[in-house]
């Protein structure tokens, strides 16, 4: 399991004398318990937690400073006093929550490092004697989900029966429903391949959208691209495993021909479309010929194998 988004290692000898403290520190750095989290629902309490762990298998370590200046403005201190003696094998640990009462809040919290990329960087850094380490979990602003207009069947009360589906969430925790998807149909994804087992298709659903598995930034169009093949991916069970089909029909092909598209407004649109229609019967009882096992979550995340690679594209111009 991945500890944090790392973003920078290093130690240096500084001479420092003594033999009380052997000077070895991790730290971990998480936003709403995962390393990035995109938020698209409004008002929200967002909660950092940091842990500053001893890594020394015999000794205690001595932190000298630990800070976080992305979060200090808005009241952010460590907690313990220092210097801070952490015993073999134990870690000081502490959260801190800001409610982002809208988009435009999560916007302006993003803002704060000068750039206009939606995304908000909290670095905890650790200091001590021989050196020091950094750990960071991203917050990405994403626009508020706004509900489609009543259809006219809506209106007139003359709606086909709701379908049965299951969202991402659903997905990528219950391992046993995803092994029948992928061995009903290989699940093709345009440009990102084929998903032909059940690893490649967690990795899908449990990939950072902002990172690929070698810390390396996707980016704007290799996002807009994932965030889309999580929806298709979805939608492709929901119509192979519960016959619950798409509305229109060519909903589903439509979305696969985009992800080797570069028009991320486009991208977009159809990742919401997919996704309206992956939610929409999502409390509707399964199916009864259909066990979709236990949910495992941590077994499913530990297994899963993020097969992306970068494109080396960006999004055509005007389709922002």
């Amino acid at each position: 399991m991945q500890r944090g988004w790392r973003v920078a290692v290093f130690t240096a000898a500084l001479g420092v004398g003594g033999t009380a403290y052997a000077h070895e520190f991790d730290c971990e750095k998480r936003v709403n318990g995962q390393p990035v989290v995109h938020v698209e629902e409004y008002p929200i309490t967002v909660r950092f937690d940091d842990r500053l762990i001893n890594i020394h298998p015999t000794a205690p370590s001595l932190a000298l400073n630990a800070e976080d200046t992305g979060l200090t403005g808005r009241g952010w201190s460590f907690e313990y006093a220092l210097p801070l003696a952490v015993p073999v094998g134990e870690s000081a640990d502490q959260k801190f929550l800001i409610q982002l009462g809208s988009y435009e809040e999560c916007r302006a919290l993003a803002a704060q490092d000068g750039s206009d990329d939606g995304a908000f960087d909290s670095t905890f850094r650790v200091v001590w004697p021989l050196g020091e380490d950094q750990c960071a979990a991203r917050l990405v602003c994403d626009p508020p989900y706004v509900p489609p207009p009543p259809t006219d069947c809506e209106v007139t009360n003359s709606c086909p029966e709701p379908r049965v589906t299951r969202d991402e969430g659903f997905f990528k925790v219950h391992e046993q429903a995803l092994q029948q998807c992928v061995e009903l149909f290989p699940i093709e994804l345009g440009s990102l391949g084929t998903v032909s087992t059940l690893e490649q298709a967690l990795g899908v659903l449990w990939g950072s959208p902002s990172l690929y598995r070698n810390g390396e930034s996707r980016t704007p169009l290799d996002t807009a691209r994932l965030l889309l093949a999580r929806q298709v991916l979805v939608a492709h069970c929901n119509a192979y495993l519960f016959g619950s089909f798409t509305r229109p029909a060519d909903l589903l092909d439509t979305g696969r021909t985009a992800l080797s598209g570069a028009q991320c407004q486009g991208i977009g649109a159809l990742r919401s479309a997919l996704r309206e229609m992956n939610v929409e019967g999502r409390e509707l009882v399964l199916p009864a010929d259909v066990d979709p096992g236990p949910p495992t979550p941590a077994h499913a995340q530990s297994i899963a194998d993020d097969f992306t690679q970068p494109s080396g594209q960006n999004c055509l111009p005007g389709g922002q």
